[in-house]
């Protein structure tokens, strides 16, 4: 009886971690944190482009819920979607303007990030870089109209969210 007894609870508790999807933080919020190196991007004749799978991303979540997604920008998040500006080198050694538009566009399952370089220079590869998915409860997300969703600090206050 006692052997029965153990594997019951062993069951159950695979059944509970198997379920999950993704690094929970608390019952509709979950967070996690990809680096996205520069041989993960594709060009798509437009833009540079990546899909991140993300589980959590349902479709009550994504037809009713929230999912946000934030760029580490010298160590700092910040929310997409973004435009930055910045001064490169073309192949002749000349000094431009240059600016670079970010984009998310989430599905059933996950998420896919565009970069877009706005004044057609296409220099170089998109490098390495971090983003930070977080998905909330239509429930969390409509009880919370106080919270400034563009600053992922107050979000991880406010919804505990654990880091990855």
């Amino acid at each position: 009886m006692r052997k029965v007894t153990l594997f019951c609870v062993a069951f159950l508790a695979m059944c509970c971690l198997a379920s999950c999807r993704g690094p929970k933080t608390n019952a509709n919020v979950y967070s996690s944190t990809v680096t996205v190196y520069e041989s993960d991007w594709r060009w798509d004749n437009t833009s540079w482009r990546v899909d991140l799978r993300f589980d959590a991303i349902n479709l009550n979540v994504h037809n009713d819920g929230a999912v946000l997604v934030y760029m580490d920008n010298e160590n700092t998040w910040r929310q997409l979607p973004m435009t930055f500006y910045y001064t490169d080198y073309d192949n002749q050694g000349n000094l431009v303007n240059c600016s670079s538009s970010l984009e998310v566009s989430s599905y059933d399952g996950g998420v896919s990030i565009f970069w877009t370089e706005n004044d057609f220079y296409n220099g170089r590869r998109i490098g390495t870089h971090r983003f930070k998915i977080v998905t909330i409860s239509n429930a969390d997300y409509s009880a919370r109209p106080d919270v400034d969703y563009s600053n992922y600090e107050e979000v991880k206050r406010v919804f505990q969210i654990k880091e990855d």
